[in-house]
């Protein structure tokens, strides 16, 4: 049964550019489904690439805004990471390893998103809330300070 990976705001984090990397981990992913053996190593690859950099981008944003479980997500990419290296490192010539691969990237793409991605954006939207207020004035008069935010 094919894995199809179809996006919708449910998969949003409320970052232009976070949620622009998912959605072409999600075409990545759909790329996949159609993968002919000749072309296994080249779209691990690009998936792998793609992973990093968005692992990159994730991880500077978290630690702009001071996430505080951004050793514990940095472990969850590590891991994730090490899964790619697993399936670069072995040959996959057979329609059962090419099955192997679609499951394994259905699997950490929507259940990193929804679960782990989640929870640091609602942090995220949380901190940024009095941001959205305005000019929201301290007690004396004076702009309160605000953390860093960084949408890149």
């Amino acid at each position: 049964m094919p894995i199809k990976f179809v996006w919708d705001s449910s998969y949003s984090v409320g970052n232009e550019v976070i949620d622009s990397q998912h959605r072409r981990l999600f075409d990545l992913g759909n790329e996949i489904q159609s993968i002919q053996l000749s072309e296994v190593t080249r779209t691990i690859m690009n998936l792998y690439k793609h992973t990093r950099q968005h692992f990159d981008t994730e991880e500077q944003h978290m630690k702009a805004i001071g996430y505080p479980k951004l050793e514990q997500h940095r472990e969850l990419h590590n891991g994730i990471i090490s899964g790619l290296n697993n399936l670069i490192e072995r040959p996959i010539n057979t329609a059962s390893g090419i099955e192997g691969l679609k499951k394994f990237v259905y699997n950490w793409i929507i259940d990193h998103i929804l679960n782990h991605d989640k929870k640091y954006f609602e942090f995220y939207q949380e901190q940024a809330r009095p941001i959205a207020a305005g000019t929201a004035k301290g007690r004396r008069g004076r702009p309160r300070k605000y953390e860093k935010s960084c949408d890149a």
